[in-house]
């Protein structure tokens, strides 16, 4: 029942235009943050909304611009037949060829379909009609929109936890029964409940209510047969007041992830049958291992069509790379593109990357140091950190970083890499093959590690503070960094090493360095990194500090 086959958006919200075929029944759209995953989930949520009456206001029209109108259209297949009868909207039906077009003449292995089409015109009345290029728009109804079985989950989510009509448990119970055999059954639950109130005393208001039948009585009114009860109309399915309880606490008092975990339950029991289920930021309120556990089960137990945005690392990790959808957003103009299976493993080693638009792939976890040096250094010298300008860095892990780079700039990313220079024979695809794919690679001199370039042009009173930093802070013994020294020095190591500021020695330290891998993890990786940045006008335009400030350039899209 009811899966979307294409959607298109226009001057709707942050949406100028967006217009996307979908061809999966689970969607996860994912991307940066106002880039318009949200406004997709409600744009659906609007067109296929079973709502009698929606509120539109200016500030709904892109740029709040109301001389173009909105307009939502959504081709569905999976349709229920009651619809598509002649007397519904069976001369609007169109069909979907083997290619996945929408084709006004059916054929008859066409796929039946139909094309609902919501239109806001500066009056801000919604009209939603059938349309097709054959024949004149229909009017479609609130009562027939809500066979389509859709239903969104967002912040809001208290009312689906009550019994009155447009609510998850009310169409849930109409999947079983009539519509009104729903209101009967309901209207009789309520009819019982006040029964049993009414068989109450309310013996602590009898006083009180004696008074009032003695004192009208005095004005001519016989109040005799008066007694204190609830009023029908206060417990009426209309006002949401029948709702489930756990015990005696109603549901909607129950914490934020446990909410959303009942209302996705409740509605997966919806699309069991077909539907359409919308949940945005999927992973609100949940701890990251119920948050894998509701990924899994959603897969797995459905038999509709599910749309989730969502900025979880848990999530894209958990989903296979085809479910994966992301969203890019420029001038109002939304581009979705969809990695496929080939990206499942850059997908889960660097998922941070998918929701970027510009990321660093560096090669190891002394170049992410230094990124995060270089976000420091950037603020502190009126620059936006990167994360302001949708930028991050991203760990390569080894060899492997020029292959991730070149899948996430397939993906349509802006990628640039930061490594060494110490074994480009073994990167395959190499740098120059990236590079010809419009990657910007920052490294060291040819045949460089970090270490190697940086102890050769960092001044010796910074290589004499990250020494200190080895001792003092990673707890390494001097004594084994004198052995060191010995085996990579080249003759008799002098007594004052310390302060024997030669080639030789700068050597000598850079490959102990290594060896003994002292900058290795991300926190004495950024520590390096400060120390770079400290020196940057005593170093000069040296490789190192050339590569930084070309890549801090980069960010800020000033580097050609």
């Amino acid at each position: 029942m009811a899966k979307i086959h294409e959607l298109t958006i226009k001057n709707f919200r942050c949406i100028k235009t967006f217009s996307q075929k979908f061809n999966k029944d689970f969607i996860c759209l994912i991307g940066r943050g106002d880039t318009g995953k949200t406004t997709i989930l409600d744009a659906i949520a609007c067109v296929l909304s079973p709502n009698r009456k929606m509120s539109f206001y200016d500030n709904d029209f892109y740029n709040g611009e109301v001389i173009e109108p909105i307009e939502i259209e959504v081709t569905i297949t999976d349709l229920p037949q009651k619809i598509l009868i002649e007397d519904k909207y069976g001369l609007l039906i169109r069909g979907i060829d083997a290619d996945g077009n929408i084709q006004d003449d059916i054929e008859e292995n066409h796929i039946k379909a139909l094309t609902i089409n919501l239109k806001i015109e500066k009056d801000l009345e919604p009209q939603w009609t059938v349309v097709n290029n054959r024949q004149d728009p229909k009017r479609i109804s609130a009562y027939d929109r809500e066979k389509f079985n859709m239903f969104m989950i967002a912040d809001y989510i208290d009312r689906h936890f009550s019994w009155n009509k447009g609510n998850p448990l009310y169409a849930l119970l109409s999947t079983t029964q009539n519509h009104e055999e729903s209101d009967n059954v309901v209207i009789e639950a309520l009819r019982e409940a006040k029964t049993k109130i009414d068989t109450n005393e309310f013996s602590a208001l009898v006083g009180i209510t004696e008074k009032v039948k003695e004192i009208s009585s005095d004005f001519g009114v016989d109040l005799s047969g008066a007694n204190t009860t609830i009023d029908f109309r206060d417990i009426s399915i209309k006002d949401g007041r029948v709702c489930l309880h756990d015990g005696g606490v109603p549901f909607r008092l129950k914490g934020k992830g446990s909410k959303r975990l009942i209302s996705i339950a409740i509605q997966c029991l919806l699309v069991q049958n077909g539907g359409v289920l919308l949940v945005d930021e999927v992973e609100q309120g949940l701890e990251p291992d119920r948050v894998k556990q509701l990924i899994r089960i959603l897969e797995k137990k459905n038999n509709g069509q599910i749309f989730i945005t969502t900025h979880s690392s848990e999530v894209i990790t958990e989903l296979d790379a085809e479910r994966l959808s992301i969203i890019k957003s420029k001038d109002g103009d939304i581009i979705m593109s969809e990695p496929g299976a080939n990206f499942q493993d850059v997908i889960r080693a660097c998922p941070e990357a998918e929701y970027a638009k510009k990321v660093i792939m560096c090669e190891g976890k002394t170049e992410l140091g230094i990124c995060r040096a270089l976000d420091v250094y950037r603020k502190k010298n009126g620059k936006e950190y990167m994360c302001f300008m949708d930028c991050i860095y991203s760990l390569g892990e080894g060899h492997s970083f020029t292959l991730r780079a070149k899948k996430l700039k397939e993906i349509g990313l802006d990628i640039c890499v930061f490594c060494d220079s110490d074994k480009d024979s073994e990167l395959k695809p190499t740098k120059d093959e990236v590079e010809e794919l419009g990657i910007k690679v920052f490294d060291c001199d040819n045949g460089n590690a970090i270490e190697d370039q940086v102890f050769t042009d960092l001044p010796w009173c910074g290589i004499k503070e990250l020494l200190d930093y080895v001792i003092k802070e990673k707890g390494v013994e001097e004594s084994r960094i004198v052995d060191s020294l010995k085996f990579h020095y080249k003759g008799t190591l002098p007594g004052d090493w310390k302060c024997s500021d030669t080639a030789e020695m700068r050597r000598a330290i850079a490959k102990s360095s290594k060896t003994q891998e002292w900058f290795k993890r991300m926190d004495a990786g950024e520590y390096f990194g400060l120390v770079i940045l400290k020196y940057i006008d005593q170093i000069g335009d040296s490789k190192i500090i050339s590569q930084i400030k070309n890549i801090s350039s980069w960010i800020d899209n000033e580097l050609c």
